[in-house]
């Protein structure tokens, strides 16, 4: 073959389409070589067979096949590479790293740690991930210290942060940090779960010895003194406090710290607060200099400045908060003394086996992820009942309810049928109140006592068959493909399977939990155990029962079999830190006005290996549009710690740059605004990579944007053709003309993202010389060839462009036309050259196995596919070309008999179906692209902004547990 030929030409479509199915089957690029023949000769008799079939190009020969491998090869492997690259930088610091390793010794802490993650079933993946984040923030921290060390971890709601803080105490440990405070939550039994994990990973024969130091204080009775503590060099003691985020608790123990300067100069302490933006924000005035700091932010800070009365300070104090809501309160302040994360910004990434917020609820106009169909609707009718049971008004559970109950019988006798082993649970959070706690609890039991057996297993029958419909192996396949191992996930067993283990199951009603008297020891049976877990249940009744949740010891000689079932009704216990092990059956309605606070209450995120396909969450619409509104803002802003990473930001610019974010601002006015209001904030729309997906379906609206469109092209004179063949383009055109000529004269919907653009006008041109952008890139691209009569087109500039074809998503008619993703990924790179992508480095080009399929532009684009490159790969693959300055506007126009035709899973849900466009008029399609964060130059503006609620009306909270 000539070696100059450019396969990615739409000429070769058909032939790279044929090769990359191959790829998307599974088979490796040494067996597609060849097509599992040994050569040349026997891969063209493969091709000669299935050309007489009609299967593949007429003119694809087998030296062509072997040059098109290896061009779609190298491809892969470039993008591996940048994927590497965003992959492997996951902090977020100019502080210079110190010379610590990895500690290799069998008997370290680290590797006996290690080996008890691979133990547990994590993949070989997930613990090299774990390691060499680990050692990329305990490089950060430092041996001895002037100053406090202080840095910020960010992980998710439930992803194995404890393993990440068990990783690092076990790390650090071996470089000789000797002390170690984890402060952990504001509730007794969780800050115990925290302590009794910890002291259960770190406590293995090697060559340290752990001691658990609890609930410090001068007292009397304090069961350790700190003269005790055996800190020289060399020592093998290490000690770890898990201390309740109590301010008493906290001052006590600083007390304690303090009696002893000599032994505090021997300290190489490492501190790590957990769920750190819970308790400790200082929500006093931080503007105020003479402001008194709240008591427990007060308490945090004077343990992190510590120093004895004879002037002794720690060998070393180093400081990690840890949180999965790093949200604006959060980085309210970041004078010397507070607790900012000066020093460094790290990102935890979770398994690919972890059900995250995107995972199941779905991103907001993302194609990619449409969430998994396990989300149940919780009927106005069924919210209207629980609030009357709440007021004492009803008294009998709603028909979702009785849903959520059948269904957690269902899913724990299937667990059990399979040998599952450790607890499986079922969790109620209607309210914080204790009184409403104990109303469901009753109705839990009265309705058990109401049916007979056959009558529950009749139910949970017909639930069954519904269920195993709603929710295919197939969808989970289709809607979590990044899941490892999908060919052993398991598909339902038959009801009649499982009957038996439902049958013994319900034997019994419910009933707490069983206390032996002489010993106190708990008792488990295999019925189930109705749990309520607050305050006011701490003790053990007369009858000799424990009422809240709690879990048997997995070490116990005596662990309950069959796996022992959990109901669990709550409400703060359970908001946050708490694990719900097994967790398959959630009823939550809950409502609070702040969506941050919502995504800490999600405990059905997690692991749920083995049981895949078997939880259920019910909820209200509102509440999962919250949740997919906080998924999406999570993962927008983890995407932009990505490119201030590899931009090379400084912590200390991190804090102003998230909290200016656009949709950050528009979270914290609309927590306290129910209305529309104008409000004067701090915005920066630097990396601000945004697509209309939103249109109203008027023609004289969408005739007069084509009007606009055209002439705005006409002025903008002769145009270039794009790389691809596909469209046009214009370089070097100034915003100004972009802003009168065009901008300011489309009518965007007002439910779309472009519906505030006099804020985003009036930050360009503020910011635009001091950010050093550059005059913008303008895109017009379409299907097909340029010039190609076969498609309808639009002729611009002289040249006949291809209409793109879109569809409906979520309705097939209505006034309101949602298409759910406009931009093709390529063309965000449209605007180059071929002179300037050949110039890019190899491993900054854009590819992606499977892009060739996806893009195939003969055919109608099929949205459901396309994955949107993260903002970080735009950034640095624009950067790479020259152009990472370059502001794009990118426009299509859109067939209004755009058809879809792709088969739907019938459980797609009806926000995600798609239907044929049918729109009055074609309808013209903007996207831009903003360059991202370039450091040391801060672009946040003061503006006066009227935000429309993006999340729906705010609640009210219903009042303090």
């Amino acid at each position: 073959m000539n070696t100059i030929t450019d396969f990615s030409s739409p000429k070769f479509d058909e032939h790279r389409i044929t090769i990359e199915k191959l790829r998307n089957k599974g088979f490796d690029w040494d067996f597609i070589k060849y097509y599992g023949k040994h050569d040349e000769e026997g891969l063209q008799n493969k091709l000669e067979l299935l050309q007489e079939d009609g299967m593949i190009p007429e003119d694809l020969n087998a030296p062509m096949w072997v040059a098109i491998v290896e061009f779609l090869r190298e491809l892969a492997d470039r993008e591996q590479m940048i994927e590497e690259k965003i992959a492997n930088n996951r902090i977020l610091s100019r502080r210079q790293d110190s010379d610590l390793t990895i500690p290799n010794g069998t008997l370290s802490s680290w590797q006996l740690y290690k080996n008890r993650l691979v133990g547990q079933g994590w993949t070989r993946e997930s613990v090299r991930d774990i390691e060499n984040t680990t050692i990329g923030i305990l490089r950060k921290l430092r041996l001895e210290t002037d100053i406090p060390i202080k840095g910020l971890t960010i992980g998710h709601v439930q992803s194995g942060k404890t393993a990440s803080m068990a990783a690092l105490l076990a790390m650090s440990a071996d470089w000789e940090f000797n002390l170690f405070i984890v402060l952990s939550g504001t509730i007794e039994n969780l800050r115990k779960q925290t302590e009794d994990r910890l002291m259960s990973d770190l406590k293995t024969s090697g060559n340290l010895s752990w001691e658990r130091l609890s609930q410090l204080s001068l007292k009397s009775g304090s069961s350790h003194k700190v003269s005790s503590l055996l800190l020289n060099k060399g020592s093998r003691e290490r000690y770890l406090n898990v201390c309740l985020k109590h301010s008493t608790r906290l001052n006590d123990l600083i007390s304690w710290l303090k009696e002893d300067g000599k032994k505090l100069s021997q300290m190489r302490i490492l501190i790590i607060d957990d769920e750190a933006d819970q308790g400790g924000i200082n929500t006093n005035d931080v503007n105020d200099s003479l402001a008194e700091r709240t008591a427990l932010n007060k308490a945090i800070v004077e343990l992190v400045k510590i120093q004895a009365e004879d002037g002794s300070k720690p060998l070393s104090m180093n400081y990690i908060s840890y949180t999965a809501t790093p949200y604006a309160n959060f980085l309210n302040e970041a004078s010397q003394e507070s607790l900012y994360p000066h020093d460094f910004v790290a990102v935890l990434n979770p398994a690919k086996e972890y059900f995250g917020a995107k995972q199941i609820f779905g991103l907001k106009n993302n194609e990619y992820y449409r969430g998994l169909p396990i989300i149940r609707e919780i009927t106005k009718i069924d919210r209207d009942a629980v609030n009357n049971i709440h007021k004492g008004q009803e008294f009998e559970l709603p028909q979702t309810f009785k849903d959520a109950i059948h269904w957690f019988l269902l899913a724990a006798s299937v667990m059990r049928y399979r040998k599952y082993k450790k607890p499986i649970s079922m969790l109620v959070h209607t309210s914080q109140k204790q009184t409403h706690h104990q109303i469901f609890s009753d109705l839990i039991n009265n309705y058990f006592r109401s049916l007979s057996k056959k009558q529950i297993i009749e139910a949970c029958r017909g639930l069954y068959e519904i269920e195993q419909k709603k929710f295919t192996k197939e969808d989970f396949e289709m809607e979590f493909e990044a899941y490892p191992n999908l060919e052993d996930v398991k598909d339902y067993p038959p009801f009649e399977k499982i009957e038996e283990e439902l049958k013994r199951l319900i034997r019994d009603y419910p009933s707490h939990i069983n206390v032996l008297e002489d010993t106190k020891r708990l008792i488990y049976h295999d019925g189930l155990h109705l749990c309520i877990d607050n305050c006011s249940n701490n003790r053990i009744t007369e009858d000799l029962e424990h009422i809240r949740l709690a879990y048997p010891d997995p070490k116990a000689p005596n662990y309950p079999a069959p796996a022992p079932a959990f109901i669990v009704v709550g409400g703060s216990t359970l908001s946050r830190g708490l694990t719900i092990e097994g967790l398959v059956s959630t009823y939550f309605f809950r409502t609070t006005s702040q969506a941050d606070t919502l995504l800490q209450m999600g405990r059905f995120f997690g692991y749920r290996k083995g049981y895949e396909m078997l939880p259920r969450i019910w909820l209200t619409t509102d509440t999962e549009e919250k949740f997919k509104f906080m998924a999406t803002l999570e993962e927008e802003l983890r995407e932009d710690i990505e490119t201030y990473i590899l931009e090379g930001m400084d912590a200390n610019e991190y804090g102003p740059k998230i909290k200016n974010s656009p949709k950050l601002s528009w979270l914290r006015i609309t927590a306290k605004n129910r209305m529309q209001s104008a409000e004067e904030v701090e915005l920066d729309f630097s990396g601000t990579s945004s697509q209309t997906i939103i249109f109203d379906d008027e023609a004289s609206i969408q005739r007069q944007n084509i009007e606009v469109a055209e002439r705005f092209f006409d002025r903008l004179g002769t145009p270039n053709e794009t790389r691809n063949s596909r469209g046009v383009y214009w370089n070097d055109v100034p915003f100004q003309q972009i802003k009168d000529d065009f901008l300011s004269k489309f009518t965007f919907s007002k439910q779309s993202e472009f519906s505030n653009m006099e804020a985003f006008f009036e930050w360009y041109q503020k910011n635009e010389t001091k950010a050093g952008f550059t005059n913008w890139n303008v895109v017009l691209s379409g299907s097909g060839k340029l010039d190609d009569e076969k498609h309808k087109h639009w002729i611009v500039g002289g040249r006949r462009v291809g209409l793109v074809t879109r569809s409906r998503r979520g309705t097939a008619t209505g006034r309101k036309i949602n298409i759910g993703v406009l931009r093709t990924p390529s063309d965000l790179y449209a605007d180059l050259t071929k002179e300037m992508y050949d110039s890019i480095p190899e491993e900054f080009k854009l590819t992606k196995a499977g892009k060739a399929e996806r893009e195939n532009i003969e055919d109608q684009l099929d949205e459901i596919d396309q994955k949107q490159p993260k903002k970080s790969f735009v950034n640095e693959l624009r950067k790479a070309a020259g152009v990472g300055l370059t502001p794009q506007l990118l426009l299509y126009r859109i067939d209004k008999d755009s058809m879809f035709t792709k088969e739907q899973s019938e459980n797609t849900k009806e926000a995600d179906r798609r239907y044929d466009l049918n729109a009055s008029e074609d309808l013209i399609g903007v996207s831009l692209f903003v360059p991202g964060y370039r450091s040391g130059k801060n672009l946040a503006t003061k503006l006066s902004i009227r935000i429309e609620n993006p999340i729906g009306e705010p609640e009210m909270e219903e009042g303090d547990e």
